[in-house]
């Protein structure tokens, strides 16, 4: 019953409210784990089409190959003749590479929903939590240039997000020198991003570079990094500090 009232007061939340609600879905999400449902996509509408087939490349264009159970969020309705605009409880995986949620909606029928018309996807994640994906276009600043969808790391006067992409690194076979390789490759990359006041700047993490964005509790984060000592390189180090300075 838990679950059932999370999802109905999910789907009504309003788009004007949307920077606070980041907080409470967060918190929920900690708690409970999605469950998939009998899933019905209206073939009518414009939000997705049919998936093809991908490249011949080493490597796979997902976030994460495996299906997990989520809830997409769309900008608009799914189709003409319903009030819906959401999922819930769906197959779902992040294709990086064609900018695209996918929803399987049977053994072989995949449908593919365009990442501009996707609000975010909250869903499970292989660490047994549940990851919330927002589109890029919620915030401003460097946030401007991303295609696609940032995860939410944690929310707050500062909030920290991850910004996964797929790098192609291209064939480099020397033919004189039989040397290098033929294939192209597929590779994960993830970047940080920091928000405040609704602008993204790009991160690097490190001690030096906490201390300067955290400059107003400088005193509390340095007795803090002693104390835990976490590592500022890892995404549970990081969101350790973060969570610490955002209940300050």
């Amino acid at each position: 019953m838990r679950f059932l009232f999370f999802c109905l007061g999910f789907l009504a939340i309003s788009t004007s409210t949307f920077s606070q609600e980041q907080e409470a879905i967060m918190a929920q999400s900690t708690r409970d784990r999605i469950n998939f449902t009998n899933l019905s996509i209206p073939n009518t509408g414009t939000l997705w089409g049919i998936k093809g087939e991908s490249g011949r490349l080493i490597g796979n264009p997902y976030l994460d190959t495996t299906w997990q159970a989520g809830i997409v969020k769309f900008y608009g309705k799914l189709g003409m003749s319903t009030n819906v605009d959401s999922l819930v409880g769906v197959p779902v995986r992040l294709d990086l590479v064609a900018n695209e949620v996918e929803i399987r909606a049977g053994a072989k029928d995949i449908r593919a929903a365009q990442a501009n018309r996707v609000r975010y996807v909250l869903m499970n994640n292989p660490r047994g939590t549940t990851s919330l994906f927002i589109n890029a276009r919620e915030y401003r600043g460097e946030a401007d240039d991303l295609k696609g969808f940032v995860e939410l790391i944690t929310p707050g006067k500062l909030t920290l997000l991850e910004y996964p992409t797929i790098h192609i690194k291209r064939a480099n076979f020397n033919v004189a020198l039989n040397t290098g390789t033929k294939d192209d490759e597929l590779i994960l990359q993830k970047n940080w991003y920091v928000v405040r006041d609704k602008k993204a700047v790009k991160f690097s993490p490190g001690k030096k570079a906490v201390l300067v964005l955290m400059a107003d509790k400088e005193d509390q984060i340095t007795t803090f990094l002693k104390a835990e000592k976490p590592d500022l390189k890892s995404r549970d180090g990081l969101l350790s500090v973060f969570s610490y300075y955002n209940k300050l």
